[in-house]
């Protein structure tokens, strides 16, 4: 269980960022519950649906995911106005081989952004929430706006996985 949230506020305001911070810090250990108990040859297997990406190239997504939004993150409360990064899967899976790693060490990768980033976000002080960036995707947004599509993006991706358990 993550650790309870308390973030470092500067200027009042304090409820409102704490469901966004806890909304992303719960979400590895709703990972690990999605796909524990599972056999090795689970995460390979994509369903036998074509193109589908099985677990393991999920997980390894997430982990991706969740560097590139620590590292936009941080530029964005560091630098003023920058272009964010997008993650390139194809190039991410390439070089990491996600489906030949070992899905405890994927989850244990993906805890660790998700915690540098929720640390991050609890030494922000909410007058820096507003800070912008560049999407090549969305446009400006801010790192309100960015954690919040990260939390949706990783829970659908959550919702995949115990669905695939599931069966």
């Amino acid at each position: 269980m993550p650790e309870s949230v308390r973030i470092n506020f500067v200027t009042g305001a304090t409820r409102r960022y704490v469901a966004d911070v806890e909304s992303l810090a719960v979400i590895p250990g709703r990972l690990e519950a999605a796909v524990s108990g599972q056999r090795a040859d689970w995460y390979r297997f994509n369903g036998g649906v074509e193109g589908a990406w099985p677990p393991a190239r999920v997980i390894g997504h997430m982990v991706a995911y969740a560097r590139q939004v620590r590292e936009n993150v941080h530029r964005m409360a560091w630098m003023t106005d920058p272009v964010l990064n997008t993650v390139d899967d194809a190039a991410e899976a390439e070089r990491n081989s996600w489906e030949a790693r070992e899905p405890e060490r994927l989850i244990e990768w993906f805890s660790e952004a998700i915690a540098e980033t929720v640390h991050l976000l609890k030494e922000l002080p909410d007058s820096s929430w507003g800070r912008p960036g560049q999407s090549p995707t969305f446009g400006r947004r801010s790192i309100r706006q960015s954690v919040r599509a990260a939390s949706r993006h990783l829970e659908e991706h959550v919702a995949q996985l115990e669905a695939l358990a599931r069966g």
